[in-house]
């Protein structure tokens, strides 16, 4: 009988969703309706509202890893993996908008830039560094990512940009990087770095034209800042 309810109820909600989309749900039936595809046989309502009551908001529960997940009581592996791999997807969603749209995007100032890397950060929780390699028109030619394997901080590698950058042919270069537990305020190393990566660049007569720093849906453009260039240097 109590198989039949729930069965009934699941019936009703993703016909729901059909009808209505996902605008007609909370975030709590939302998460409700996603663990119907991952817990066949229980009410996954009581489920949703202690992810919601855990993590504090979906977005937060969709950031979340799969070891994290299973720390609320009644996630199992199969579960936490299922919703881990749906933040994991959106963010190859969003990734994969940027990749297919760099032919028409131009990074020519900072609120475009802002807008083609900002959401190639989303749920990030280690410290990545992109790399876009530019052409006379601001318009991307290609854009690597490095990790660090922490939350603390990537390396600027100079040799790997340098040689990059000449053999597509660049004529400048934007980096981004997160700050995925602090502000998006430079350290003292991000802009000594940042500063010795541009009089490198320059010697290859290359520009290096924004260095972008993020951290959530916040970005801070060390261009608009007045530092990517050594104060000596600009005099």
């Amino acid at each position: 009988m109590t198989d039949n309810l729930h069965s009934g109820h699941r019936r009703r909600m993703l016909d729901k969703f059909h009808k209505f989309g996902v605008d007609a749900f909370n975030d709590h039936e939302l998460l409700e309706v996603l663990l119907f595809f991952a817990m066949r046989q229980c009410d996954t309502n009581p489920l949703a509202h202690r992810l919601m009551k855990h993590f504090g908001s979906l977005h937060a529960v969709l950031e979340a890893s799969a070891d994290q997940l299973e720390e609320v009581e009644g996630i199992g592996p199969r579960a936490a993996e299922f919703l881990a791999l749906i933040g994991a997807t959106q963010r190859r969603y969003q990734a994969d908008i940027a990749l297919h749209g760099t032919q028409e995007t131009r990074l020519s100032e900072p609120e475009r830039i802002a807008a083609y890397f900002v959401p190639r950060f989303a749920g990030r929780r280690e410290e990545v560094l992109f790399v876009a390699y530019i052409d006379n028109s601001c318009r991307v030619i290609r854009c690597d990512e490095f990790h660090s394997g922490s939350s603390s901080r990537v390396p600027i590698n100079f040799g790997y940009i340098m040689r990059d950058a000449v053999m597509c042919s660049a004529v400048g270069v934007v980096l981004a990087h997160n700050h995925p537990n602090g502000s998006v305020t430079p350290s003292k190393d991000d802009i000594a770095s940042t500063q010795a990566l541009a009089v490198h660049l320059r010697t290859l007569d290359i520009a290096l034209i924004e260095h972008c720093i993020v951290a959530q849906d916040c970005y801070y453009s060390m261009a608009m800042g007045g530092e990517i260039w050594p104060k000596e240097e600009e005099e």
